[in-house]
């Protein structure tokens, strides 16, 4: 029988926190938090990520057309605020140091959203039966014999515009149509090609203003992947150093691909190496149907429920994203679960039982991430938001499934490991090596594992196989170490100069190896995360000398320390 056990994992918080009050503490599952209004000055940046925040979202529905000053500002913050580096760097020359935190940034796009246009008045009043007429190529604001003026009575027409000009051809008689994030729905009632204009019947009422989301439920878009604007801001965000973009409205295969190759263009013209990963929301019935073509085009996912539970049937809304979770573990691609996690945040100083039950849940799934959105970004309890949000997640990285028949006669904790017969294989022979690792930490106790990497692929492999204790993440390209904040369990750190050679993907040369693991327990050692008796393992790729008949080999070493 499984069962559920609860053991205290030791040090599960974040990087960067702990001024005065002992070591850093490492952190298991990932925050993401939206920067806003309510979280844009120096002070509280530092307390965000002191207390947890390990990726900054900035969040361009927000942002005007080529107006870069605001995000500027805020990822600006981001990289100024103290972290590890800050204490491992006391008393180094200026010019030697590290950036002071391996906090990452993402660029949010609006993406190809349909949106209400002007309106005559600032609200349009619909009341229950109202008939209703859409209209994407009229100007409802220059006609109000058609019906455009707000203050008719409801048994006569009102005009509504969008600017999606495919909308005649898109829906069709019975369809529904949602204003507001669903808040008002509309029943198709005819369609006329002709003249562009679809005729509905309001099932229930409320105040629509211009600017206001649309969503057509079951319906295929067409709709381009990124937007003239989402272009332009990703040019932007490619030039600013961003890590990460998360592409919103993804609805198909073919739209990462395009996001993907506009990001390697923007790279090129900017001479920047490393292309910022591309996290692929999934918030439309398309989105689902596609899924899997979606996840293997994709670095990561962000399951994003307030769209999603718009477009599909809000009863549906948490099967697919415990499927979507397993299957991205299944991947090793992270992922992240979003909107209204600690949503009552924005007012309230507490969570509702409810959301620490959601968050918890999403833990418990699989998920990399969790995100807060308003609760960080316009909320009245920014900071409150990702205190809470650690707690909950620490409580549930801590729930693990209990085998009785273990070799060593006590609990083992949950890990997803090569013997599950899921995993995809990226380099077998590393993940074998990996797997191992991740299931010698469980058996023995180890306090962390150590993952010495230049391009992240030894790391990506170790969290693939979810493990229970911390990884350590030695890594010589700072791009690189940001991108791993993405992943559950892995705690980037920059070695101090990167001066090794490669002969391969991720193996360093064998004369730097011990130098490098060297450094590496001198890094854990300095920060307070092990002491005497601990067990710790080191993995690494270490290439092949010039007469060996291995191009490079693949290693684990298991350390007990002796002495500190």
């Amino acid at each position: 029988m499984r069962r559920l056990a609860v053991r205290h994992v030791r040090g599960l918080s974040s990087v960067g926190q702990g001024q005065g009050q002992g070591p850093p503490r490492l952190s298991q599952t990932k925050v993401v938090c939206t920067l806003g209004p309510s979280s844009e000055t120096m002070e509280l940046v530092a307390d965000l990520v002191g207390e947890g925040l390990n990726v900054a979202r900035l969040n361009f529905s927000h942002v005007p057309a080529g107006s870069y000053d605001e995000p500027q500002a805020k990822l600006d913050l981001v990289r100024a605020a103290p972290g590890v580096h800050s204490l491992l760097d006391a008393g180094v020359p200026e010019s030697e140091r590290r950036p002071p935190n391996l906090r990452a940034v993402m660029l949010d796009t609006k993406g190809p959203e349909i949106r209400t246009k002007p309106l005559l008045a600032e609200v349009m009043d619909i009341v229950e039966g109202d008939d209703i007429i859409l209209t994407s190529g009229t100007d409802v604001t220059a006609t109000p014999a058609t019906g455009g003026d707000p203050s008719c009575t409801s048994t006569e027409k009102k005009m509504l515009g969008t600017d999606y000009d495919q909308l005649a051809s898109t829906v069709k008689e019975g369809s529904q149509v949602l204003l507001d994030d669903g808040l008002i729905a509309l029943e198709v009632v005819s369609v006329d090609l002709a003249t562009g204009f679809v005729r509905t019947t309001a099932l229930n009422a409320g105040p629509i203003k211009k600017n206001k989301g649309v969503n057509l439920p079951g319906a295929t878009l067409q709709l381009p992947a990124l937007t003239e604007k989402d272009r332009a801001d990703l040019r932007w965000g490619v030039e600013a150093g961003v890590d990460a973009v998360a592409a919103s409205f993804i609805r198909k295969a073919a739209d990462v691909r395009a996001v993907i190759a506009h990001l390697e263009r923007c790279c090129g013209e900017a001479g920047r190496s490393t292309r910022p990963i591309v996290v692929s929301k999934i918030e439309s019935q398309e989105g689902v149907a596609n899924f899997d073509d979606i996840l293997e085009a994709s670095d990561g996912i962000m399951i994003a429920r307030g769209d999603l539970g718009v477009e599909i049937p809000f009863e549906q809304v948490f099967k697919h994203q415990k499927d979507m979770v397993r299957a991205c573990n299944d991947a090793g691609k992270p992922v992240i679960v979003a909107t209204q996690m600690l949503d009552s945040m924005q007012k309230n100083p507490r969570p509702t039982r409810a959301e620490v039950t959601d968050v918890g849940q999403a833990v418990i799934d699989g998920t990399d991430a969790v995100m807060l959105s308003g609760e960080t970004a316009a909320g009245k309890y920014p900071l409150a938001a990702v205190k809470a949000m650690q707690s909950i997640a620490r409580e549930a990285d801590s729930i693990v499934d209990a085998d009785l028949d273990d070799a060593f006669g006590a609990p083992r904790p949950r890990v997803s490991t090569l013997r599950d017969g899921k995993k995809t294989l990226w380099d077998p022979s590393l993940d074998a090596i990996t797997s191992a690792a991740v299931e010698t930490a469980a058996a023995l106790g180890a306090k962390l594992i150590i993952a010495i990497t230049s391009t992240g692929e030894v790391a990506r492999s170790l969290a693939k196989m979810r493990p229970n204790v911390p990884v350590v993440a030695l890594c010589t390209d700072e791009h690189v170490a940001r991108q791993l904040q993405f992943h559950r369990s892995l705690n980037p750190i920059l070695i101090p100069t990167a001066t090794a050679s490669f002969a391969g993907p991720d193996a360093f040369a064998a004369e730097k190896m011990t130098e490098l693991r060297a450094e590496a327990l001198r890094t854990v050692t300095e920060l307070g995360w092990i002491k005497s008796k601990d067990k710790v393992l080191i993995v690494d790729r270490k290439a092949g000398a010039s007469t060996a008949n291995s191009k490079y080999m693949n290693r684990v070493n298991l350390l007990v320390i002796t002495a500190i």
